[in-house]
């Protein structure tokens, strides 16, 4: 639909999620244009909402079709921000973290330790954390090594 989808950078979308200029496709993550920035904690907000839209959506026994149920019965989308981070070397971080409706910002060390608690409770299993996190003691008491194991 060339005359609706005038962007050169992705899908548009409306706030539920519906590929402007057709009906009953949706799209969400970085190939749509919103209002919210192509980054994995919208993807990911927006994949359990719709899942949860359309499984609202199927529960519903009315005979019309999904874009109006849709319409009818399901709140649009919002991003909820549960902050960012980004590690910017020399064991140094900046955070942005939502705290009683603000959202603090913090750098240095501390939001260092922030990014490496995080990124160890985020690995998959206590083994990997482990070995991560004895990695990086490793090469901070003894630098980084050249080897190859």
């Amino acid at each position: 639909v060339p005359e609706v989808q005038t962007s050169g950078r992705g899908l548009i979308i409306d706030d539920h999620l519906r590929v402007k200029g057709v009906r009953d496709i949706w799209a969400l993550g970085d190939c749509t244009v919103s209002k919210y920035a192509p980054l994995a904690q919208v993807a990911s907000q927006q994949g359990k909402w719709l899942a949860q839209a359309l499984n609202q959506m199927g529960a519903d026994n009315a005979q019309t079709d999904a874009f109006n149920r849709m319409e009818n019965s399901v709140k649009p989308f919002k991003y909820m921000s549960n902050g960012s981070l980004a590690y910017i070397g020399g064991e140094r971080a900046i955070a942005e973290i939502p705290l009683f409706r603000r959202n603090i910002t913090v750098g240095g060390p501390f939001a260092s330790v922030f990014w490496k608690a995080y990124c160890l409770w985020e690995l998959s299993s206590l083994r990997s954390s482990l070995s991560v996190a004895t990695d990086w003691t490793k090469r901070s008491l003894f630098g980084r090594t050249m080897s190859v194991d």
